[in-house]
């Protein structure tokens, strides 16, 4: 499994472990937010998408944790990635 630095711009940033087989950065398996560990439980939804301001595309992951649901945004060129929190489930 690899790991790659985000570009989020918060203190401690959030870090993405992936299964990499073939290609690298396969599927992501486990986000890393200070110091916790959340297992990605389901993959929602795999997509391509195209940023309409800067052309770039980018592979998007919608994950399931226990108690979130998490936004990967791989771009191309896979030399960054972006976590962001898409959505409280439960409580």
């Amino acid at each position: 499994m690899k790991q790659k630095n985000d570009i989020n711009p918060l203190k401690t940033k959030p870090r993405v472990i992936f299964y990499s087989g073939y290609k690298s950065y396969e599927i992501p398996r486990s986000i890393i937010i200070e110091k916790n560990e959340h297992i990605i439980k389901k993959i929602r939804e795999q997509k391509r998408i195209m940023d309409q301001q800067t052309g770039e595309t980018f592979q998007q992951f919608i994950c399931e944790t226990e108690n979130k649901t998490y936004s990967i945004k791989i771009p191309e060129s896979r030399k960054t990635y972006k976590v962001e929190v898409y959505e409280e489930k439960g409580k």
